[in-house]
């Protein structure tokens, strides 16, 4: 009768085997969102990545613009845990400088920031429809009145090896700002920029 050997795998083999194969599925995930390999290491790292396009061009004789924004960060603690303070958006001005005031409508899942910075071109309002997010998935937002009426967007937000990992895309097309298209770049990258790094602050305790 024959006897079949057994092949013992060193314990450390099959940890170091089995942390590669995680490690890998974690980094296709955030390559599936469209990012480099640098980008991805730094979102590992803490770093928040946060980049914007701008382009005027013609339709016929009016001058309009463009907006691609994408934003990508991953938070310390768990879904969970990060979102109990993130979803009160009734609460951001007093976590964000240039956010003076703050209202949520929950029966119309509307938002409406007042906003002041030097670093905008002018004193704006958003005020735009997106319902109070308090667990992972994807969810859409638009703003459908105002500056930037038109635009739509996704948050998307993932579990993440014990952590949050928070992706959001936006578009719009629209008439022409008035805004020089560099510096819609610069604030609109920077500042949400600045938020996400205030918001992960604040919310990695309740």
């Amino acid at each position: 009768m024959l006897h079949k050997k057994k092949i013992k795998i060193p314990l450390i083999l099959v940890v170091y085997l089995v942390s590669s194969m995680l490690l890998t599925a974690r980094a296709d995930q955030l390559k599936a969102i469209g990012l480099k390999d640098s980008v991805i290491r730094a979102v590992q790292k803490g770093d928040i990545y946060s980049h914007s396009d701008v382009e005027s061009f013609k339709e016929g004789d009016l001058e309009k613009q463009s907006l691609s924004f994408k934003i990508v960060g991953l938070h310390p603690k768990t879904c969970r845990f990060a979102l109990r303070k993130l979803a009160h958006y009734e609460s951001y001005e007093n976590h964000l400088d240039f956010i003076k005031k703050s209202l949520y409508n929950e029966e119309q899942n509307r938002v409406r920031f007042h906003l002041q910075s030097t670093l905008l071109p002018f004193d704006m309002i958003l005020d735009f429809i997106i319902p109070r997010i308090k667990s992972p998935g994807s969810y859409p937002f638009m703003f459908d009145k105002g500056f930037l009426k038109d635009l739509k967007g996704t948050i998307n937000i993932y579990d993440y090896q014990g952590k949050c990992l928070f992706f959001t895309k936006a578009d719009w097309r629209g008439p022409d700002t008035g805004i020089n298209n560099t510096i819609f770049e610069i604030f609109s990258s920077t500042l949400s920029k600045i938020s996400m790094e205030n918001l992960i602050r604040i919310s990695k305790t309740y």
